[in-house]
């Protein structure tokens, strides 16, 4: 609990001089001491609150400690009685059975899988992954691999004694290239150039490559060859030739030059262009601009922004690495793309796992190592409470063989044969039917192609997820609190809506009422109907300024505008409290024209159409503030009713 200290709250009730307790022995509390926190300040029906509760709320509503303790006694004071107001429809809408409405279970449901399953998904899934990336990539792992694909999904045997032999010549010291060479089923092992040719794939950091890959990478010691192991590209050989410590972005800018013949005139203007440079009469981002025939980075001074070295050609890499300080200049650099010159404006530093989380996450998001990992936690969660699915009744309404066959039947079926609303699942204590096996199959992607023994899975699996997040919402104070005052907000809303809002709304002899003893109140000021036009630019606007100034005519403007998509039109009856843009048109005369005029992201032309003198509003005209009124009084009369009912009493 956040205490507003010795101000507002404090101040007030020992103003008061209020008693501790509400039983027969209560002492005063001397105006010097500060009141305890079980300090009953309000009561209503059998229920009491607290110093304690009120000064939380009042911190949470007034935006934290700060604002709350810079606020007034009367804003105190006002905001007991408002408070106890809230708690006491909370309690009406209890007692009227409101939370047991399946609108409003399904609302809190919703809410408090929203709020918790994020938190529940990062606890277990995302934070161990992301942690384990987290922590490889400060290293970069230079490997090669064979793969053997094979040839079907029921000739997996074959393709296993295949990578066998290959390991068994590796072991002989056949050299891993030759063989990568001539067996290996990956694309880019027998094309000379490309990245992956003779195996060799390079440096790889965590989360460039599936898991069961990455965790051989990084556990075979540089010089090693893993054992075989399945992905589902296939069966993989790999060969770890060395790591180092992982790269951090850097900022870089460059100026490049193309040779075209004369390679050595490339050379001499860049050799010239860096001791100038160095030298100080001319800047790095100035010569680029001048001289870099890389056109998209010349007109940013050379910028590249920030990239990760190991994502340059070698040459520019290995240059990278050697420059010792942000605002170094390289030598002259050889590429395919040409010459360069380097400045190196900055080196990133790591960034602290926190900071990196976000990131982690998204690589993490989709891939099958995270969705694995949901699945494992979701089937946890299954074995401590206990799920089982009715596979007999679930084949038999699918009309289904096994449970390899499709459940596609449930998306046309379940919700027509008889016996579809049955259980078919349970999970802990909680019974699911088949018609609801079905509308998640219905929003399953791919849920055409999904077996019987695969809905099965995904559902008590999304259900074992669904109590898990429940439970952390239980267990966990600042979620449980934060459900339960959204619990109270939704049960305020429709206790609302019942008894006020819509009850004004129909109440026409009341509004008529209403509106007969406030008939005064209900005036329009002096307006000034006007005309706008509104565009995206104002270019669309010059046409039709250039026509009502040689026509005069409002209707023409419309006209136009009517057939115009990139026009919309509407009146605006302008008063000295209208948006300053409209202001102009109370200055003008009457049919004149104003604009076109700059408002947020569109552009308005505004004609003056009339002044329009102060009058009483008729009842129609008035009606959204008389409804207004009328739920005014109808809420004050709820609240006197409930304070009789439930004997509230603020101190």
């Amino acid at each position: 609990m956040i205490r507003l200290g010795r101000t507002v709250g404090v101040f007030f009730l020992a103003v008061l001089g209020m008693a501790c307790s509400s039983g027969p022995e209560a002492t005063e509390v001397p105006s010097s001491a500060p009141p305890p926190d079980d300090a009953i300040v309000a009561r209503y029906a059998d229920t009491t609150l607290t110093l304690a509760e009120l000064d939380s709320a009042f911190v949470d509503a007034a935006g934290g400690p700060q604002a709350a303790a810079d606020s007034s006694l009367r804003a105190y004071r006002d905001f007991l009685d408002r408070y106890l107001h809230f708690r006491l429809k909370v309690r009406a809408a209890r007692d009227a059975g409101l939370d047991t409405l399946p609108r409003i279970r399904r609302e809190v449901h919703d809410y408090r899988q929203e709020r918790a399953r994020p938190q529940l998904l990062r606890t277990e899934v995302y934070a161990p992954l992301a942690r384990t990336l987290y922590e490889r990539r400060t290293q970069a792992v230079d490997v090669s691999h064979i793969l053997i694909r094979p040839a079907s999904s029921s000739d997996t045997l074959a393709a296993y004694r295949e990578a066998q032999a290959i390991a068994d010549s590796v072991g002989r010291g056949v050299p891993f290239g030759d063989l990568a060479l001539r067996n290996s089923d990956a694309p880019a092992a027998r094309t000379e150039g490309r990245r992956g040719y003779r195996g060799r794939l390079g440096y790889l950091q965590a989360g460039d490559i599936v898991e069961p890959f990455e965790d051989r990478m990084y556990a075979v010691p540089p010089g090693g060859t893993s054992d075989i192991f399945r992905t589902k590209f296939g069966y993989h050989i790999l060969k770890v030739h060395d790591r180092r410590p992982a790269a951090q972005p850097v900022e870089l800018a460059h100026i490049l030059r193309r040779p075209q013949g004369d390679s050595a005139t490339s050379r001499r203007l860049l050799d010239s262009l860096r001791t100038e440079i160095r030298d100080g009469p001319l800047s790095f981002a100035a010569a680029a601009r001048e001289y870099s025939q890389d056109r998209q980075s010349a007109s940013k001074g050379g910028a590249l922004g920030e990239v990760t070295p190991r994502a340059l050609p070698p040459p520019l890499r290995k240059t990278v690495a050697a420059l010792d300080s942000a605002g170094a200049v390289s030598g002259i650099v050889q590429t395919r793309f040409g010459y360069h010159l380097l400045k190196l404006i900055d080196r990133s530093e790591r960034p602290s796992f926190d900071e990196a989380y976000s990131e982690l996450k998204d690589r993490l998001v989709g891939q099958p190592r995270a969705e694995e990992r949901t699945a494992a936690f979701a089937r946890t969660v299954r074995a401590e409470v206990g799920a089982a699915a009715d596979t007999a009744r679930l084949l038999t309404i699918a009309r289904a063989g096994s449970v390899d066959s499709l459940a596609r039947p449930l998306l046309t079926h379940a919700d027509t044969l008889s016996g579809a609303a049955r259980p078919a699942a349970t999970l802990g204590d909680s019974v699911y039917t088949v018609d609801q096996m079905a509308r998640h199959l219905m929003q399953t992607d791919g849920g055409a192609q999904t077996t019987v023994a695969e809905l099965m899975e995904s559902f008590l699996n999304e259900k074992a997820l669904q109590y898990a997040a429940t439970r952390r919402a239980q267990t966990d104070p600042a979620l449980r609190r934060e459900v339960q005052e959204y619990r109270n907000g939704t049960l305020l809303f429709h206790y609302m809506q019942d008894s006020v809002w819509m009850a004004a709304a129909r109440d026409t002899a009341g509004l008529r009422k209403t509106y007969r003893q406030n008939r005064t109140q209900y005036q329009f000021p002096e307006r000034v109907r006007t005309l706008v036009l509104r565009t995206p630019a104002d270019s669309v606007l010059r046409p039709y300024a250039t026509r009502y100034e040689r026509d005069s005519s409002i209707t023409a403007v419309l006209d136009a505008a009517a057939t115009d998509s990139l026009v919309s039109t509407d009146t605006v009856y302008v008063t000295d409290r209208s948006a300053d843009v409209y202001r102009s048109a109370r200055a003008a005369a009457d049919g004149e024209a104003v604009g076109p005029l700059p408002h947020g992201e569109e552009w308005l032309f505004l004609i003056r159409d009339a002044r329009l003198p102060p009058r009483p509003m008729r009842f129609e005209e008035a009606r959204r503030r008389v409804v207004q009124d009328h739920q005014d009084r109808l809420e004050r009369r709820v609240l006197r009713r409930l304070r009789e009912r439930y004997d509230a009493e603020a101190f």
